[in-house]
C-alpha cells in the first residue's frame, strides 16, 4: 500500500486487490476506460486506486469526436484502446506521459516545422530572440528569448544548424582537419605558455581526452603543472575563440 498527497490530501494506492477493504472492492469497475470520478480501478500491474478526475478532448477527425481521459493520484491516462495504465507515479500527474512541457521540448528528437523555420533564421545570423518571434506565434519578447535559449541548447537544433552551415563551411574551407590543424599549430607555436596550454586543452576536449571530473591539471604532454588558481582553470576551459583573442593581444 502506498500513499500520495495532492494539495496536501492523502490518496491511497493498494498494491493488489487483496489489500483493499471490501467496500472499496465493490466499487472497482471492470474496465478503467469506462470509469467515472469516484470509481476505483485496477492498473495494469494489479494496483487499485481511485479515479479523481475525468476529462475530455475534442477531435476534428475520426468516428469518436470526443476522447476521454481519467486522472488518479499517479497520473493521467487516455481512455483509448491500447493505452497503458501504470501505478508508477508520474512527475507530472496532469499530463499524458507524465512529463512537464519543458521535458518534451528537451527530449524530442525531430524538429517541428516551426523549429525548422527557427533554425533557418538563425543560420542567417539573426539574433535568437528575433528568430523565435518570426518562427513562433508569440509577441512576448521575454518569453521568446527564454524559449530560444532552451531550443538552441537541444541536440536536434544544434545538429540542424550544423547541417545548414555545412555548405557555407565547405565554401570557406573550414573542415575538421583545418580546425584541428589550426589548434595544433597554435599549441606548437604559441609563445605564451597559457595560450599553448589552452590550445592543448581544447584539443583534448575535442578528442574526449579530458577528465571532466578532475578539478586539477596534474600532467599534460610530459610537463607537470601545479598550483593553478580557480581563475586559471576557468580560463583554460574557455572556448577556442577566447584562445585566439587572448593570443592576439
Amino acid at each position: 500500500m502506498r500513499e500520495y498527497r495532492i494539495n496536501k490530501i492523502p490518496y491511497i494506492v493498494f498494491d493488489n486487490i487483496n489489500e483493499a477493504p471490501l467496500d472499496i472492492r465493490a466499487k472497482i469497475v471492470d474496465d478503467w476506460k469506462t470509469s467515472e470520478i469516484g470509481d476505483w480501478v485496477t492498473a495494469d500491474d494489479g494496483s487499485v486506486m481511485e479515479v479523481l478526475r475525468k476529462g475530455e478532448m475534442g477531435r476534428t477527425k475520426g468516428k469518436d469526436r470526443v476522447r476521454y481521459n481519467i486522472g488518479t493520484c499517479t497520473g493521467t491516462y487516455p481512455c483509448v484502446a491500447g493505452a497503458k495504465f501504470s501505478s508508477e507515479k508520474m512527475d507530472n500527474i496532469y499530463s499524458f506521459g507524465g512529463k512537464f512541457s519543458i521535458d518534451y521540448i528537451l527530449d524530442r528528437d525531430k524538429l517541428t516545422k516551426k523549429e525548422e523555420m527557427f533554425v533557418s533564421f538563425l543560420v542567417t545570423g539573426m539574433p535568437m530572440q528575433e528568430a523565435y518571434l518570426k518562427a513562433f506565434p508569440t509577441n512576448d519578447e521575454g518569453y521568446a528569448l527564454s524559449a530560444a535559449k532552451i531550443l538552441t541548447s537541444t541536440e536536434r537544433v544544434k545538429t540542424a544548424m550544423k547541417k545548414e552551415l555545412e555548405p557555407v563551411m565547405e565554401e570557406l574551407g573550414i573542415t575538421p582537419e583545418y580546425v584541428l590543424g589550426t589548434i595544433k599549430i597554435m599549441a606548437d607555436d604559441a609563445e605564451r605558455d597559457d595560450t599553448r596550454l589552452k590550445a592543448l586543452m581544447k584539443l583534448s576536449d575535442i578528442l574526449d581526452l579530458e577528465d571532466k571530473s578532475s578539478t586539477k591539471v596534474t600532467q599534460l604532454t610530459g610537463a607537470v603543472f601545479k598550483g593553478f588558481s580557480d581563475k586559471q582553470l576557468e580560463d583554460i576551459k574557455r572556448p577556442l575563440l577566447d584562445v585566439g583573442v587572448s593570443d592576439g593581444k
